[in-house]
């Protein structure tokens, strides 16, 4: 089963996964469309919206949702899937603007959790729903006559299964892990290297600020895939940035320990990054790159260096009970610095783990285990769910 949940969980994207989730809606209702457009309605939940509102959009200098229904409609592959905007071209973008009065898209306050609702209209009207994961298309029609219509699965089904495991089981799991998944997890390295050495290499990129390799490499990589690099990334539990926050550090970190130490590590830190997430949600008001990944991190750390079972969930539970709190206010080039930080954090965490030191028990949100920390967090995620929907009021504004 937890093959099944990584291979679910972990897989490429091209630019910000959830204006690229509009992308694929729009892609795919064009598929059944027929003759001349007249117009595109989308409506999101607050937090697609929220994250799709200040990002680039791969391959281009612009920003915005509507961007990315545009390019999508103009030149958009809905085979596949999440890159579905890999072969952006300058036509393309230059048609794309051509078209942009045409998009209208908005916020539905009523809709929880990850939902994309696409109309397109021409001489036909087809629809789109993709819900609960950025892939996840689940309803498809052309003039009220259904083509696709198969039931939602909170989060998906996959997602909420890995909750059958404790950590334990996971930190076992990564020393039977077949060829097929190590091959994912080197995809994975190549991957999220190869945009972090091309955000090392541009000018201003949030990656130059210290002298320090670990954080410098997820920063690098963060800003360029916020900057609209067209480059490929691993996501982690529908996110990029959970992707790149995930691996990027036990990579350099990894630089000097066995390769296959280092690659059962990585692993170690996704299935702890999908872990905490099929409790928080896929989309919260709490940042995903900064406080999850990098308690992934930490236990991955831990596990590289040689950490009992104990030191690695100690790790982890020194990171989400220092890190909780530091919020999700939209996708943008600031995230790589919420990146770094979460960086610095999970290091000291998996340090102090290995000196057998970490937040006592009844220490503000600390439980007595990891399991039970990450259950008080999914519950706290749930009390600040007004905050998307408040932040809305300032994205965007100076």
């Amino acid at each position: 089963m937890l093959k099944k949940i990584i291979f679910d969980q972990v897989k490429p994207a091209y630019g910000c996964t959830e204006p690229i989730a509009v992308a694929l809606a729009v892609a795919t209702a064009k598929k059944y469309l027929k003759g001349k457009l007249k117009k595109i309605k989308i409506l999101l939940d607050k937090n697609t919206y929220k994250n799709g509102l200040e990002v680039n959009i791969p391959g281009t200098p612009f920003i915005g949702l509507e961007i990315a229904a545009a390019l999508a409609y103009t030149c958009g592959e809905a085979e596949l899937g999440l890159e579905v905007l890999k072969n952006v071209e300058q036509k393309c973008i230059d048609n794309s603007h051509k078209i942009l009065s045409k998009i209208k898209i908005d916020v539905n306050k009523d809709y929880n959790g990850l939902k994309v609702n696409c109309i397109i209209e021409s001489e036909n009207i087809v629809q789109v729903i993709i819900e609960g994961k950025h892939d996840n298309i689940v309803h498809i029609e052309e003039n009220g006559t259904p083509i696709l219509d198969k039931p939602f699965e909170q989060s998906g089904a996959l997602l909420e299964k890995i909750k059958d495991f404790n950590f334990d089981k996971l930190i076992e799991y990564v020393e039977i892990a077949d060829n097929e998944v190590i091959d994912l997890i080197e995809k994975a390295i190549d991957m999220n290297t190869a945009i972090a050495e091309k955000g090392l290499k541009t000018q201003n990129n949030f990656g130059h600020v210290l002298d320090y390799e670990p954080v410098n490499i997820v920063q690098a990589a963060v800003d360029a895939r916020m900057s609209g690099e067209l480059m490929p990334v691993m996501t982690v539990a529908g996110s990029g940035n959970q992707g790149l926050s995930s691996t990027l550090p036990i990579i350099k970190i990894g630089e000097k320990y066995d390769d296959e130490k280092m690659k059962k590590a990585l692993l170690l830190s996704m299935l702890i990054t999908i872990y905490i997430k099929s409790y928080t949600g896929v989309l919260t008001p709490i940042c995903g790159a900064g406080s999850v990944a990098s308690a992934g991190v930490a236990g991955g750390i831990v596990y590289l260096k040689g950490g009992t079972k104990t030191q690695i969930k100690n790790a982890v539970n020194n990171v989400l009970s220092t890190l909780f709190g530091l919020t999700c206010d939209g996708a943008k080039r600031g995230c790589a610095l919420k990146a770094g930080t979460g960086t610095f954090v999970a290091l000291q965490s998996a340090k102090l783990a290995l000196e057998n030191m970490n937040i006592p028990c009844g220490n503000g949100i600390a439980a007595g285990n990891v399991e039970e920390t990450i259950k008080r967090i999914g519950k706290l995620t749930l009390s600040i769910k007004n905050f998307d929907e408040d932040v809305l009021e300032f994205i965007g504004k100076c």
